[in-house]
């Protein structure tokens, strides 16, 4: 599996915001692009990549890989099919083509510049990426809960609202810290190690975003509610 695809174009004519938009031809979507996860520590960077489409496998890590100075480690090193595997510039371009959420100590989500600037990267190749603003994020899927109580409110006057803040209050980007499998050298552990902390802290957010969105369509119905929408992320 590559992490090759770009990311999805803009919803609505939103910047910053990469969704999928409904295919014409069917009335329903395409599938929503994994989110990516990843920390460089020393001159080692660690990828994961997370399903966010519920219709998929919402949460699940679908695809990780290691690169140094030497290119791309493991069985990916010995692929003859992916060219230039052994450029740590040429891997890194190639995977981080979709939303990157990075990771730093802890699995804490970076932010801004520093984000992209933590990949080390040549200035057109760090232009170029995007990465995902955890905390903007989160604030514009909170917005939702006051949009889903004021659509309710007019498609439904004088209804009892539905518990829509019971499906959000509380929720933080959490990174969940875990043991980090195989063996590996310090930099390449570290790195790991606050990629899948972030990576869970990813799948948590989804899943919150999932359940809240859930309820929109079941309380709004099809006129009103439509589809199950993307996580609304928003890019630095």
């Amino acid at each position: 599996m590559t992490a090759g695809s770009t990311a999805a174009s803009a919803s609505a004519g939103t910047p910053g915001m990469p969704a999928t938009t409904t295919d014409p031809r069917s009335g329903t979507r395409p599938q929503d692009p994994p989110v990516l996860v990843a920390s460089t520590v020393g001159d080692v960077t660690a990828v994961w990549q997370v399903e966010v489409d519920a219709r998929i496998l919402l949460g699940d890590f679908s695809g990780a890989w290691l690169v140094d100075a030497d290119g791309v480690r493991g069985f990916a090193a010995d692929a003859e099919w992916i060219a230039e595997r052994s450029s740590r510039e040429a891997m890194l371009r190639l995977l981080l083509a979709r939303p990157v959420l990075v990771a730093g100590d802890g699995g804490m989500p970076v932010s801004g510049p520093e984000a992209a600037a933590s990949f080390r990267l040549p200035e057109d190749t760090t232009a170029a990426l995007q990465t995902v603003d955890v905390p903007a994020t989160v604030e514009r899927a909170a917005a939702e809960v006051e949009r889903n109580r004021a659509v309710f409110a007019e498609v439904n006057p004088g209804k009892r609202q539905p518990a829509w803040a019971a499906a959000w209050d509380g929720y933080e980007f959490t990174p969940v810290v875990g043991r980090v499998p195989g063996v590996l050298d310090p930099d390449a552990a570290e790195a790991v190690r606050r990629t899948m902390a972030a990576a869970r802290g990813l799948r948590g957010l989804a899943q919150r975003w999932n359940a809240l969105d859930k309820l929109r369509v079941q309380r709004l119905g099809e006129d009103h509610g439509g589809p199950l929408r993307a996580l609304p992320l928003v890019l630095n």
